[in-house]
């Protein structure tokens, strides 16, 4: 039986066996802090200045259908391949016939066979492949396909609770009055790791001629003891991502589920997994891009975001949440982001990953003198950690061909320097100014200082378990919330 036929037969199934409607809208005049609509256990409530905090609790197929059904119209903006197709239009910062060259070589049929043509079969591939007819908006549309079928292809490895959330925000966004194909909520959780996975092996050898991922990357730092004013950790994410639509969808997100922790994200509805969060036991992960050819689309795992979103529900230590991540089945190279608050083990890593190859620059690390062509590191403090989108870990850089493009290495710089300027005075009030360091106009990086943040700059206090972020527009007031 086709993915598709069988996944089907399990949304019927799971409709039909659901138990009594979970729904109950209200509509009223709101003032900070009112909630302003519920759903079974779930609700969202005013924060002020058209802020929101969305509380999802309950069973997996519950808090789906919670966040479908408090907020299908965002969900529907982003679960779309409009959507995820701008945002690789937006990734790949270049002019069209580069744009197009780079197209036509991730979607070459010889390369297709070799990368992927274990889990897709050969006709599928020779459709989906590039022909001498395509542009690049076809070329593109044969990549979401493409990126799809992956997801449907790695579903196997996510954990079926969370596949449960997706198929009840799936029923949450129906009963609301919105269709949002399942398959799209696949796309938004798992395809940025086929999409990488696919494209990375391509693009980076580019990379050393040009930066083709300006504006799309991500920061973070963990600072702890002598760093921090109280010897808190505190924790600050730059998700610097698109802000097309989704800057416009950012809220607090905050999850209860009937099994594990509770955390606290800075995300928007359709997200079952997290770019940036806090759980109730001090423990914060976020996830920067780092372009690398050791990759593998057709074995990715679960996604980060996914795996994002396992170590804030079941890990409650540092060495948890590293061990996880360097045991799962990984294809995508990324720069996991963690620190930790509390439970004996504080501090923080910056976990290097790759397909193959799994590094931890802890807060003690020291670059070796002989690691000449690795990018060194300019922080030499046992409580104080920064990282953009490149490795800095001894040869990281050459065991997976990556290459540190001159604009992470230049927001790693700025982010540092500027840590480093305010050591010891380190909180959460501290903390947001610096991992706003790019806020317009800031190094000229942004030009409007009206403009959207795309897409959450967030400051975490991971002793105390509160939380500060801006999204929306970079002129809007940042919000609180705590766990």
């Amino acid at each position: 039986m086709h993915k598709k036929t069988k996944i089907s037969v399990i949304l019927s199934l799971v409709m039909l066996l659901s138990i009594t409607p979970l729904a109950f809208m209200g509509s009223v005049s709101a003032a900070p802090g009112d909630i302003i609509a519920t759903c079974g256990d779930g609700y969202l409530q005013d924060l002020g200045n058209g802020k929101e905090l969305m509380h999802l609790e309950g069973s997996p197929f519950e808090m789906g259908y919670q966040q479908g059904y408090l907020d299908p119209i965002s969900v529907s903006q982003l679960a779309s391949q409009d959507w995820f197709e701008g945002v690789i239009m937006n990734l790949l910062d270049a002019p069209d016939w580069i744009l197009e060259i780079i197209l036509r070589d991730i979607m070459d049929y010889g390369r297709l066979q070799d990368v992927v043509g274990s889990v897709i079969d050969d006709a599928t591939l020779q459709q989906l492949s590039e022909s001498s007819g395509d542009n690049i908006e076809s070329l593109l549309d044969k990549m979401m396909d493409l990126c799809t079928l992956l997801a449907w292809e790695n579903l196997q490895y996510v954990p079926y609770e969370f596949y449960e959330e997706m198929v009840g925000l799936y029923y949450g966004c129906y009963d609301a009055g919105y269709y949002v194909p399942f398959e799209d909520i696949l796309l938004l959780n798992m395809g940025m790791d086929a999409m990488l996975a696919l494209a990375y092996p391509v693009v980076e050898p580019w990379l050393f001629w040009m930066d083709l991922f300006a504006f799309l990357s991500c920061s973070g730092f963990v600072a702890e003891d002598d760093a921090t004013v109280s010897g808190h950790t505190i924790m600050g994410r730059h998700w610097q991502f698109t802000s097309y639509v989704l800057y416009e969808e950012m809220m607090f997100m905050e999850f209860v589920p009937d099994n594990g922790n509770s955390f606290l994200s800075t995300s928007a509805p359709g997200f079952i997994g997290v770019t940036s969060a806090m759980n109730n036991q001090g423990i914060g992960i976020g996830n920067d891009m780092v372009p690398a050819q050791d990759c593998d689309p057709a074995q990715f795992g679960m996604g980060t975001l996914l795996t994002c979103r396992y170590v804030m529900q079941y890990t409650s230590q540092l060495s948890e949440a590293i061990s996880f991540i360097q045991n799962s089945i990984r294809g995508v190279s990324w720069i996991y982001g963690i620190g930790d608050g509390r439970n004996g083990e504080t501090g923080g890593v910056a976990l290097e990953t790759s397909d193959n190859y799994c590094s931890i620059r802890s807060m003690s690390y020291e670059h070796p003198w002989w690691a000449i062509f690795s990018h060194d590191q300019i922080e030499h403090k046992n409580d104080l950690l920064t990282y953009t989108n490149h490795y800095i870990y001894r040869r990281m850089n050459d065991w997976t061909d990556s290459t540190a493009i001159d604009d992470s290495k230049d927001r790693y710089s700025w982010l540092t320097n500027e840590a480093l300027n305010v050591y010891g005075s380190i909180d959460l009030e501290v903390g947001a100014d610096l991992i706003d360091y790019l806020h317009p106009p800031s190094y000229d990086y942004y030009s409007d200082p009206n403009g959207p943040v795309g897409a959450a700059i967030t400051a975490w206090d991971l002793t105390t378990l509160q939380a500060k972020a801006l999204f929306g527009h970079y002129n809007d007031p940042w919000v609180y919330a705590s766990l």
